[in-house]
């Protein structure tokens, strides 16, 4: 949108009616910081993408952190589930055969009964 000679001057013209002349050096002196400002805002952002970019295009930056690989293997405790619990096993009949071994001690030894 380009504005010509003839729409600023529809523009000034409608500003001095709403604003009036004592208002409107005011008014213009305002309108000038905000674009003053606005352009100071605008070099710096520039500025700092320029930066930003030119940073990442230099190959300075470190690498982006990677995950290590997962690990696969099976530690102890899950390969006696899977292979069906041997260890448990082998506790169960241990106490299970300490157990019929003192049964047949009592039976076989009436002293200790009584």
């Amino acid at each position: 949108m380009q504005l010509g000679p003839a729409e600023i001057l529809v523009v000034l013209v409608i500003a001095l009616l709403v604003f009036g002349p004592n208002k409107l050096p005011e008014v213009g002196r305002q309108v000038g910081r905000a674009m003053k400002e606005f352009r100071q805002f605008q070099r710096t952002m520039t500025r700092d993408v320029h930066e930003v970019f030119s940073d990442d295009a230099s190959g300075s930056a470190e690498p982006a952190p990677t995950l290590p690989p997962k690990d696969t293997t099976i530690d102890a405790a899950s390969s006696d589930v899977s292979s069906g619990g041997s260890s448990g096993e082998r506790a169960a009949d241990s106490s299970t055969g300490s157990s019929d071994e003192r049964a047949g001690e009592s039976a076989a030894d009436p002293e200790t009964h009584a």
